[in-house]
């Protein structure tokens, strides 16, 4: 998720900025020091997709239609998400139509349902309940996009992120200015020595349980199936946070990193890097996107031979050893060379700026 980068005790706590009372603190504190430098980093993709933007949108005409719904009603609910313009009427106008259409399956449930006695959400929570993400992810993204203007510059943690923030307006209507890709560089003998330790032999997923990640774990629980692999257990879709959702659960030493559809077209480095350095379990790729150098420290999956690979470095931690230290260490040097070229353009341009001011 998108985190703050800011130097000021007032804002420490800013957290989500989704949040209104938040929102209230980031506009203030800009107020109060209008020449202070804020750097943002941005670790989501704003997608266009049927005429319409939001965070990671890469749906069917019906989430277009939600996203275009949500735009509205936020900014009707919110004052700090701005006015509705005449192009978000419009394209509500627009989408309304499919709204309807899509509720009709609902509204057939929901009648059926009443009329043989069984209770069944009314058709407007059970839309909600199916569009949840999409809803969240455009709370989001207006958050991100009001905001903006009281930035200078961003960072991003992928190389493809500023693509559609490149003609985005900062701090007294100046272009946002891009100072690159930020790596997150691994503590190597914190991830060695913790990787796997006091975890079951299974996959879990995190995040959004899209349909498509509900294929590929059917997938992998069908190959553990029929190979009759007994030790492996059944992959598991977990929550994002575990640890904090207040639930006792066993965690797996791997975990499951598919995209979150079909035609999805970007990797996710904050994802890989929080499952060694956070969740401590080895991260297992669907696919290989070349985008980051952070996938190559991944294992990919490869059919039921895979599982047979990941049983032995399971209980071999020399064969485990072996596969995940060069990655980590060859990771780490191109990360860190690139982090001091960011580090330096950073603070150089900062200086600069603070000399001609």
């Amino acid at each position: 998720m998108p985190a703050l980068e800011l130097r000021s005790p007032d804002l420490n706590r800013v957290g989500h900025y989704w949040d209104y009372a938040k929102n209230y603190r980031i506009a203030a504190f800009r107020k109060a020091n209008p020449d202070n430098q804020i750097i943002i980093l941005l670790t989501e993709f704003a997608c266009r997709k049927w005429g319409v933007e939001s965070f990671n949108h890469h749906g069917n005409v019906f989430d277009a239609a939600t996203i275009a719904i949500s735009d509205v009603l936020f900014r009707i609910l919110r004052d700090d998400f701005g006015h509705v313009g005449v192009g978000a009427w419009l394209k509500l106008f627009i989408f309304f139509p499919l709204l309807i259409l899509h509720m009709v399956p609902y509204t057939v449930k929901f009648i059926v349902g009443r009329l043989i006695g069984k209770q069944v959400g009314t058709p407007l929570a059970s839309y909600i309940h199916r569009q949840q993400r999409v809803i969240y992810m455009h709370l989001r993204y207006l958050g991100l996009k009001t905001f903006l203007p009281y930035f200078n510059a961003v960072v991003a943690s992928h190389e493809n992120i500023f693509e559609s923030f490149e003609n985005t307006v900062g701090i007294n209507g100046k272009p946002l200015q891009y100072f690159g890709v930020l790596y997150p560089e691994f503590r190597e003998t914190i991830v060695i020595n913790k990787l796997m330790k006091g975890k079951k032999l299974f996959m879990e997923i995190t995040g959004s349980l899209t349909r498509y990640r509900q294929k590929w774990i059917n997938r992998i629980n069908r190959y553990i199936l029929h190979l009759l692999i007994s030790d492996f257990s059944l992959c598991l879709a977990l929550p994002f946070s575990p640890i904090n959702s207040g639930l006792t659960l066993d965690r797996g030493a791997f975990s499951l990193h598919p995209p979150q559809s079909r035609t999805w077209s970007h990797s996710s480095p904050m994802r890989i890097y929080r499952a060694l350095s956070v969740d401590h379990n080895l991260p297992v790729l669907t696919r290989h996107f070349h985008q980051n150098p952070i996938e190559d420290v991944c294992f990919l999956f490869n059919g039921g031979r895979s599982l047979a690979e990941m049983c032995e470095m399971y209980y071999d931690p020399i064969r485990l050893n072996n596969f995940i230290r060069p990655r980590v260490q060859a990771y780490n040097e191109i990360a860190v060379s690139r982090n001091n070229v960011l580090t330096g353009k950073l603070y150089g341009d900062l200086a600069m700026q603070k000399l001609q001011n």
